[in-house]
């Protein structure tokens, strides 16, 4: 017998409809181990500036295209 909710919908019972192999087992986490390949937050502060500087310049150039291509058809 379905159960539903005051407005009418079916109540959701987690994990209904998952393979049977699927349905006992609780996710397992990865062993947190210090790694040697961390990377240092100096070198993270530098990924992410080139990144940014990246974007920025994708952006000035994809624009200066589009005013060129306006310019052109008008």
């Amino acid at each position: 017998m379905a159960e539903f909710t005051p407005s009418g919908l079916p109540l959701r019972v987690p994990q209904a409809n998952l393979a049977p192999a699927l349905r006992d087992d609780t996710p397992t986490q990865p062993d947190l181990e210090e790694d040697d390949d961390e990377r240092s937050p100096e070198e993270i502060r530098a990924m992410m500036g080139s990144l940014q500087s990246g974007t920025r310049l994708g952006r000035t150039q994809a624009a200066k295209m589009m005013d060129e291509q306006s310019g052109g058809e008008a």
